[in-house]
């Protein structure tokens, strides 16, 4: 039987402790971020003039964001899944009678997609975004909408900057503000919409300033993908 001096194997077990280190140890690649860039179809929704969209008319919220759009904010992003959001529409105004099919329930009014970004921890997805219409109307019954929930968030945030802040213009929409510091409320022409979500992945932060960064760095991207492809402003 051939045998081995110390030598020999204290270079072979070197090699393979070495190994063994480089395969327990591969690095995950630093999260990268970008800027949005729209390519999906245009939304254009024709309400008619002083009244709401029928609700058998509202897009299919998880078709709006298409996965090219969120690749090119999150180059890294795969695994995508999609679940609906049901929305429940009620009538703006309570004192006139709704058209008929405008109120009630949309199933796919709103829409969760998951996906996964390098991360130390394995996991088959550890972040998501999530894109809820809100309304799809008449645009001046949109924006009378809009300030009534800027007004309602505005007195209950209570001055805190990080759960309520009036964004203006300043992401693309005709509006949008700040609620609870990972959420975005917006409108532009017949919609109004909301745009959340979250990460764990490494490279968003440490909880609480995971939800500040993925609000800056992803969820304004969101906002200005779906604004520049939305009907025109009121």
């Amino acid at each position: 039987m051939p045998t081995m001096n110390l030598s020999s194997r204290t270079v072979l077990a070197a090699v393979a402790a070495t190994a063994l280190l480089t395969g327990c140890s591969s690095e995950v690649p630093p999260l990268e971020f970008a800027s949005a860039k729209p390519s999906g179809a245009r939304l254009d929704a024709q309400p008619p003039q002083g009244g709401s969209l029928p609700l058998a008319q509202w897009p299919d919220a998880c078709g709006v964001l298409a996965e090219e759009e969120i690749r090119a904010i999150l180059p890294q992003a795969e695994n995508f899944t999609r679940e609906p959001i049901n929305v429940t529409i009620i009538n703006f105004n309570p004192l006139q009678e709704s058209a008929p099919g405008t109120t009630g329930d949309v199933p796919k009014g709103g829409c969760k997609t998951g996906f996964k970004l390098p991360d130390e921890y394995e996991s088959e997805q550890n972040s998501n975004i999530r894109v809820v219409f809100k309304s799809l109307a008449d645009p001046a019954l949109v924006a009378e909408g809009y300030a009534k929930d800027r007004k309602y968030e505005e007195k209950d945030g209570r001055g805190d900057v990080e759960k309520f802040r009036d964004l203006g213009a300043s992401l693309g929409p005709t509006g949008c503000f700040l609620q609870d510091s990972a959420q975005l409320v917006c409108h532009q022409g017949p919609y109004e919409f909301e745009v959340s979500g979250s990460s764990t992945a490494d490279g968003v932060g440490e909880y609480k300033e995971s939800d500040k960064n993925w609000r800056q760095k992803v969820l304004t991207e969101v906002v200005r993908t779906l604004s520049a492809r939305m009907a025109g402003r009121s």
